[in-house]
């Protein structure tokens, strides 16, 4: 088994969704609804999950996260966990949207919801332990991790419900001599569509296919038609998140196992991807995924 930790030096290292992947923060159920009174509904997914007499609890997550967890393990990766935040924080499941890597640099997200200003906090210590860039988003701007997709020198930004349409230019100001920034809108609630963000509706694969479900959209960039081979989601696949899949490394996927997942799983392993399904709902009930549970620190790039 591949010991990836053994680096010379931890430096931040993300330029692809899908090269392989070394060292990882996966989200905790510490803390998780440690005070009801105090959750903040963020979507209306939460808000069914939160009326319902059967929401999850903190012991289906952790049974979840930690069958991803060992999964990883096996494939080598180095995983790490947050620690537990202040009290205002009561769900550290989704760490995706606190922070992410683009290329040696770290973006610290600016998050609209109250609940999610502090998680920062459960990974300050990780990051002090490793090299790289810090930037942080200014007040006046909206971004977070779920609306951020990397592929070799392009960064999609998506913007809509979570994110400002101003983090685009933002992240080309920062990243613009190294990477082309491509915005990609997301429609609204008013449009009839319900997209927390753009990876509830987008994602770049290894073997140059994206995952899409184009009407999210206000309008899909011509590059996506141009440059990759489309497996295309309906709503309702899309709804159970079926685009917010893993990559561990260019061909090995992991993806949610689920009756609205069938179909487009089956495409992935007609066109040669190892796909590991799981059963993974407790996220999923609170509007996030395999994508949102992890905030990856290191690809590196297996060259054959």
């Amino acid at each position: 088994m591949p010991q990836w930790d053994l680096i010379p030096s931890k430096s931040f290292n993300i330029t692809t969704e899908f090269d392989q992947l070394t060292h990882v923060v996966i989200g905790t159920t510490r803390g998780y609804y440690r005070n009801p009174d105090r959750v903040e509904i963020v979507n209306t997914t939460q808000q069914f999950s939160f009326d319902a007499v059967d929401h999850p609890d903190s012991k289906q997550l952790d049974l979840e996260l930690s069958k991803f967890c060992s999964i990883l393990e096996e494939y080598g990766v180095q995983v790490y966990h947050p620690v537990l935040t202040p009290g205002s924080v009561q769900d550290q499941t989704r760490p995706r949207d606190i922070g992410f890597i683009i290329g040696d640099a770290l973006v610290i997200s600016n998050t609209q919801n109250q609940s999610r200003q502090k998680e920062f906090e459960g990974i300050r210590h990780l990051i002090a332990q490793w090299d790289g860039r810090i930037i942080l988003i200014p007040d006046s701007i909206y971004l977070e991790g779920g609306d951020v997709i990397i592929d070799g020198h392009r960064i999609f930004i998506g913007s809509g419900q979570r994110s400002s349409v101003e983090a685009a230019d933002f992240i080309k100001k920062n990243f613009d001599k190294d990477f082309d920034i491509i915005p990609m809108a997301c429609k609204s609630t008013l449009d009839g569509e319900d997209i927390l963000h753009l990876d509830c509706a987008f994602n770049v694969l290894g073997q140059g296919h994206v995952l899409i479900y184009p009407e999210a959209f206000v309008s899909v960039p011509k590059i996506i038609h141009e440059k990759y081979s489309w497996i295309e989601v309906t709503k309702s696949e899309a709804s159970a998140l079926a685009t917010n899949v893993f990559s561990i490394n260019p061909n090995t996927v992991v993806v949610r196992q689920n009756p609205q997942c069938e179909r487009v799983n089956a495409i992935l392993k007609q066109l040669g991807y190892n796909i590991i399904e799981l059963v993974f709902d407790g996220v999923p009930a609170t509007g996030g995924s395999f994508r949102c549970v992890t905030l990856p620190l290191r690809r590196i790039e297996i060259r054959k």
